[in-house]
């Protein structure tokens, strides 16, 4: 069994595991596709719009994101063209009520698979662009704060 099954509970910075390099996926199978399956689920109750496996306990390298109704479940991506740069403000679900103003490149070309391990590629744009970007850098250990300086934060001590 490469998941160890634990509920899904999304994980809140300081945790440690936020900041792991993820490993990558080696078996497209029944638990895989059911741990995205959980994953979109919980992304969507936590009203989000990605969810990266380390924000629930696991370090391998996937992702959920959904956008314009469309849902999409990564592993194993890889950013292999970027362009262009655009700074906008985002969030994220494991930094509650954090605003940061992050730089990320325009459009991108992500290679990757499927819940099945069906290769595919994606071009993206816009908010498609940042979301994937943004989720990869969570398989990376990376979050918005290190992308930029926090604009808002409604919570006391929040993380610098």
């Amino acid at each position: 069994m490469e998941f160890e099954k634990k509920p899904f509970n999304l994980r809140i910075f300081p945790d440690e595991i936020l900041r792991q390099i993820c490993t990558p996926v080696e078996r497209f199978n029944d638990e895989l596709r059911d741990i995205f399956h959980e994953m979109l689920a919980l992304m969507r109750a936590s009203d989000g719009i990605g969810l990266a496996a380390p924000q629930v306990g696991i370090t391998r390298r996937l992702f959920v994101c959904e956008l314009e109704e469309q849902a999409f479940c990564f592993a194993n991506p890889v950013i292999t063209v970027a362009s262009g740069e655009s700074w906008m403000v985002e969030g994220c679900l494991s930094l509650p009520d954090i605003q940061t103003e992050v730089k990320r490149n325009e459009q991108i070309l992500v290679k990757g698979f499927d819940a099945y391990g069906k290769e595919k590629k994606f071009r993206a744009t816009g908010m498609w662009g940042r979301v994937l970007q943004h989720e990869i850098d969570h398989l990376d250990g990376i979050l918005i704060t290190d992308r930029g300086d926090i604009i808002q934060s409604t919570k006391e001590g929040s993380p610098a």
